[in-house]
């Protein structure tokens, strides 16, 4: 399938909060077959809930499908390590010394499978004075220097810790596996929260391109917020559209701001566009959901943002992955709350996890059965595609 290049790689996801389970969403938008490791009493971001009521679950876990094991027991231990037989990545993002703790060494998960990728996330490397220090965004942006972008008193209000993070180990999974085609051999990749946010910050623009008066907020004629941004040249464009000469003070970014009442949003949109001047109106986050620029896909009645991955024209549905794509069943459920997929055919892929998520009581319990990796169905039909 076009839009699914990494259809038929497993992504074994031991994380929680947001770097490693974002890495684990975006290599799951690239088709990756994503099994969620959860603690007994599920990850910490359900909130107690099976099925968590959050957008910040349902954007960040869909297409995703949940085992529940409890490492620190060695039966669970040997069925984990059974399914790293099988996966061809694993993504943990504990603290420095806990996989030794556990058992899951990179070592020990190529004694299993010599083909499997491994990535560890921390929060400042396995070296150094803070290896051991919580790690939280607000602490590693601290860290990185990234308070010097809000004047020095308070952090970026974005997770950027996380997501350089994930975005980072999303790019070193994908190297790896792309080595590994062609000479066989799983890698073992470690990078830190710090050392990504400052290697966004060494190519970031800290001159103040985003600040005013280069970046000028004002409201409309329509009471519309509009944003026009404008670094280099468009500075000189903007100024002799308006009849005023630029000046980098904030006199003349109030003076641009009044400008905007004397017309509508639309009217400034339509205006700046065909002088070349970068603007848009500000919306906010279900308003960008509900604009034509981007795609989305509902989940259980839920509205999310689409995949940003266009192959050939052609996008994965990771809303309908759950239902139509591989599956492990009866062991393993989908995050979203689908039920497993129609058996059409399958084959054992022993061990088994002992211990799964009953979704329809919260709890867990016991199953004797294996684990069946269960070809894709059509959903209209009882035929395999």
């Amino acid at each position: 399938m076009t839009a699914a290049p990494l259809a038929g790689i497993r992504v074994l996801d031991l994380t929680t909060f947001l770097s490693g389970p974002y890495a684990a969403m975006v290599l799951g938008q690239l088709g990756a077959d994503v099994v969620k490791i959860e603690p007994a009493a599920g990850d910490p971001t359900r909130a107690g809930q099976p099925i968590p009521d959050s957008d910040f679950w349902f954007a960040l876990h869909r297409g995703k499908r949940s085992v529940v094991l409890d490492l620190k027991l060695d039966t669970d231990r040997a069925d984990f390590l059974g399914l790293v037989a099988g996966a061809d990545v694993v993504l943990d993002n504990f603290r420095p010394g806990v996989v030794e703790r556990l058992g899951i060494t990179p070592s020990e998960l190529r004694t299993v499978n010599p083909r499997i990728v491994s990535c560890s996330i921390t929060g400042y490397g396995r070296e150094g004075t803070r290896r051991d220090a919580p790690a939280i965004d607000g602490v590693v942006q601290a860290s990185a220097g990234a308070y010097e972008l809000t004047g020095g008193f308070d952090p970026v209000p974005l997770q950027i810790a996380d997501l350089a993070g994930g975005n980072a180990a999303a790019q070193a999974v994908l190297a790896a596996l792309l080595a590994r085609a062609g000479d066989g051999v799983g890698r073992h990749i470690e990078l830190s929260l710090v050392e990504c946010v400052v290697n966004w910050l060494a190519v970031a623009d800290r001159s103040g391109t985003l600040r005013w008066p280069n970046t000028i907020v004002g409201l409309t004629r329509d009471a519309r917020r509009l944003v026009v941004q404008t670094p280099l040249h468009f500075r000189t464009r903007l100024a002799e559209l308006l009849g005023l000469t630029y000046e980098p003070t904030d006199a003349y970014g109030d003076s641009v701001a009044l400008r905007f009442a004397e017309r509508s949003a639309a009217e400034w949109i339509a205006r700046f566009a065909a002088e070349g001047i970068p603007a848009a109106i500000i919306e906010s986050y279900a308003g960008a959901l509900a604009g034509d620029e981007v795609t989305t896909e509902v989940v259980l009645g839920r509205r999310v943002v689409a995949s940003p991955f266009v192959f050939d024209g052609e996008r994965a549905d990771t809303a309908r992955r759950a239902v139509r794509s591989t599956s492990l069943s009866p062991a393993c459920t989908a995050t979203t709350g689908h039920p497993p997929v129609r058996c059409c055919s399958g084959r054992t892929v022993p061990p088994t996890p002992s211990v799964v998520r009953a979704r329809s009581e919260g709890d867990h319990q016991k199953r004797p059965e294996a684990i069946r990796l269960i070809a894709p169905c059509d959903e209209s039909t009882t035929e395999c595609r």
